[in-house]
């Protein structure tokens, strides 16, 4: 009997990461216009024609250029601001719930007008964290007197699926105070009314509740509490004596009591799973050569075609893009430069070089003439005046002796 079974201290096991392709909500969604997370999320969605914060979007001027219907979401997100800094109510336990609804809704415009204009979903986050930064701004700048303050979050993950899951279960925990009141009311006709609805929505709580509880995760930095929200409360604010009676003539009662046997079994998810599920998609592109390019790359915007207040906004959105592309460029060429410079270095000025020329010298030499060099000439040249002078000598020294010989016999002669 489900008056008896503890569904929330059941094992479950973890989901896997090819598992979370899909959402915990597989079919549409089954909404109620009553609840107070729809009526929250039409007001977001409504038209808006004026821009009341035109100003700081003209740092982002680049952006609405490359896609036009920016300029609906920046009129709605002004708007919006205003709502959120508006609707806060001291006490309330969905005023940061709100707040990632907001959040939500950017990313997700974002991401349907990319889809529906057929334009790479690639540049989906680097257009979201520009439009953050213009939000941030208004925020800092129009409203820093308030007590709560919504600023755009930038440690949610960049996947649909995962925002999707995380705004269902937050619409489950604001939806359930009123779907409590109605169930206590009148529980047959409720259990009737909402049964579809809760086929979807106590699966979501089972998959995420341990998550909920985790510190630093997504979903307890919105949510306090969690386990005020917890789907047995309501069953066990009924009268289980009425209840137990109806139970065996009650189908409805049956579908919700399967459906919490059913639920429990679910996988575990968490902000984990999805962050490992991004860096599968993210080497998958890596391997595939298909690079997430940085939108800034991509627009190459002019400062000059924007209003003067772009100047330093785009500067520090651009320098990193300018300095890494520098980077690439200059490293190998300065280090071809720095490698030709130390051996033209050695060659010219060091030993090296000397022995290096004199051995070009010689090969040069060899090919147009003798083998013979300036040195050898000159050695050879001044042999030949030695031998010359030698034999001059001897020829004056051969006459002289033949003349004492003469002069000798002529001597003997007269005598």
């Amino acid at each position: 009997m489900m008056f008896n079974v503890d569904f929330d201290n059941t094992t479950q096991v973890e989901a896997d990461v090819d598992a979370i392709s899909e959402n915990t909500i597989k079919s549409e969604r089954i909404i109620f216009k009553h609840l107070p997370s729809y009526l929250f999320e039409e007001k977001l969605k409504e038209h808006s024609s004026t821009n009341e914060y035109i100003t700081y979007f003209n740092r982002v001027n680049d952006l609405k250029s490359e896609y036009s219907w920016l300029t609906d979401i920046f009129n709605k997100l002004s708007r919006n601001i205003s709502l959120m800094q508006n609707s806060y109510v001291q006490g309330d336990d969905f005023n940061k719930k709100r707040c990632y609804d907001l959040n939500y809704w950017l990313y997700n415009e974002v991401y349907k007008n990319l889809n529906a204009s057929e334009q790479n979903t690639k540049h989906w986050g680097d257009i979201v964290r520009r439009v953050q930064e213009v939000w941030r701004n208004i925020v800092d700048k129009e409203f820093y007197t308030d007590e709560h303050r919504c600023y755009p979050d930038d440690q949610l993950l960049l996947h649909m699926g995962y925002l999707q899951e995380i705004k269902d279960i937050f619409d489950f925990f604001e939806d359930y105070n009123q779907i409590k009141k109605e169930i206590i009311a009148n529980t047959s006709k409720a259990c009737r009314k909402y049964v579809d609805y809760l086929k979807q929505r106590i699966p979501l709580y089972y998959t995420w509740k341990d998550s909920c509880a985790m510190d630093a995760s997504t979903c307890k930095r919105y949510i306090d509490n969690y386990s005020k929200y917890r789907p047995l409360n309501v069953i066990n604010s009924l009268n289980k004596y009425s209840l137990m009676w109806s139970y065996f003539f009650n189908d409805c009662y049956k579908e919700v009591y399967n459906l919490f046997v059913e639920a429990t079994k679910q996988p575990k998810r968490n902000d984990s799973i999805y962050k490992k599920k991004i860096d599968m998609l993210e080497e998958s592109n890596t391997k595939s050569n298909l690079p997430l390019i940085p939108l800034a790359e991509k627009l190459r915007v002019n400062e000059l075609s924007v209003a003067h207040d772009h100047n330093d906004y785009g500067f520090r959105e651009q320098w990193p893009v300018y300095k890494d592309r520098a980077y690439r460029i200059l490293r190998p060429m300065l280090g071809t430069v720095g490698v030709f410079l130390i051996l033209y270095t050695l060659y010219k000025f060091m030993s090296l070089g000397r022995i290096l020329r004199h051995r070009r010298a010689k090969r040069k030499k060899r090919r147009i003439g003798p083998a013979v060099n300036y040195d050898d000439i000159m050695l050879l040249y001044q042999t030949n005046e030695s031998l010359t002078s030698s034999s001059r000598d001897n020829s004056s020294n051969n006459s002289s002796s033949s003349n004492s010989r003469y002069s000798l016999s002529y001597a003997s002669s007269v005598i």
